[in-house]
């Protein structure tokens, strides 16, 4: 009867031990990826030195694409005010309704409105038509969208409250209606339909707009494959998270890929600034931190940055020059550079 009960006592402890032990193991896992990474490497990210814009890529194209706008409808999602908002479409050239296209959407800065990247003298519909043309992309959609209601400039306390919720509008009324109007990879224009074709979808945002692209890798990575974040870290955390606290601000965008089991293939970041830009010490620290984990290799990742690029238009276009063709290559993706 004794030896029945030491035997017992001994199991018992040995069960409690081990319970102990595994209660050790998950806490430790759930702190290394509050704290961390599962797969935390040195391996550096591939950075590289933007190549310019050929010159003749800001001259008419023999083959040009059209704009258009469409309005649709949407909701103010700081107030739940129902909205009519505009998009500037560029439609390349041959516009086929019976063919399917990839999809870039756009956001602007601050002060900026959904029209400004594709008017006059920007020349970034120019650029468009020349990266199609040469076969460095193949043929896409560009959707330039505006945060704001009333798509006029605002307060910057006002655009901040605006951006900040501008991943439910893309997610639940400007995506879905937009590509219902539109030759894409998208079936049908259900949540289903626009998940499927996310392979085919990218957002490319400029200042506020970087913000707001890093806020649409947080909450809608599922329908969109690729990002141009141009001079802007991301500000989950708050105001200038990505600059001040790096750690934690890269821990949250780690997080949503281990949350949708993404492969490292399932996504790609074209992150660039130029080394006049004021916003790109605000944007390198997050950048720095990004490049130390597995989940942003040199596969899935650049960062570029422009040497005295400043915080305008024309860099703007340099990024997307380099970054276009990554992301939805043509037949001849190679960047050129002028001799």
């Amino acid at each position: 009867m004794e030896e029945t009960k030491r035997r017992k006592y001994s199991l018992n402890k040995k069960a409690a031990a081990a319970a102990l032990i595994i209660l050790a193991l998950v806490i430790g896992l759930v702190l290394i990826e509050e704290n961390r990474s599962f797969w935390k490497t040195s391996s550096p990210v591939v950075t590289e030195t933007t190549a310019e814009v050929p010159k003749e890529f800001a001259r008419a194209c023999d083959h040009a694409g059209t704009v258009q706008r469409i309005d649709y409808p949407a909701k103010d999602y700081t107030s739940g005010e129902k909205v009519t908002k505009p998009a500037y479409v560029y439609l390349p050239y041959g516009y086929d309704e019976t063919e399917q296209y990839d999809v870039l959407y756009m956001m602007h800065g601050w002060q900026m409105r959904a029209q400004d990247f594709l008017e006059q003298p920007v020349q970034i519909k120019e650029l468009f038509d020349h990266l199609i043309d040469s076969g460095m992309t193949r043929p896409f959609i560009a959707v330039c969208l505006t945060f704001d209601a009333k798509n006029e400039p605002q307060s910057y306390e006002r655009s901040v409250e605006e951006f900040a919720q501008f991943h439910l509008e893309l997610r639940n009324d400007a995506m879905p209606y937009l590509e219902s109007q539109l030759a894409t990879y998208a079936d049908e224009p259900s949540l289903k339909g626009l998940k499927a074709s996310r392979n085919h979808r990218a957002f490319a945002g400029f200042s506020m707009g970087a913000i707001t692209a890093w806020h649409q890798f947080l909450f809608n990575l599922d329908l969109l494959r690729g990002y141009v974040i141009m001079s802007g870290n991301c500000w989950i955390l708050g105001n200038n998270g990505g600059k001040n606290q790096p750690v934690k601000t890269v821990n949250a965008l780690v997080k949503t890929i281990h949350k949708g089991w993404y492969k490292l293939t399932d996504y790609f970041i074209y992150a660039c600034a130029g080394t006049s830009d004021p916003l790109y010490p605000d944007m390198d620290p997050q950048i720095q931190e990004m490049m130390k984990r597995q989940e942003f290799s040199g596969d899935n990742m650049i960062y570029a940055l422009k040497e005295g690029g400043y915080h305008d238009l024309n860099a703007v276009r340099e990024y997307l020059y380099n970054a276009l063709p990554r992301i939805f290559p043509g037949d001849s993706p190679k960047i050129s550079k002028e001799e």
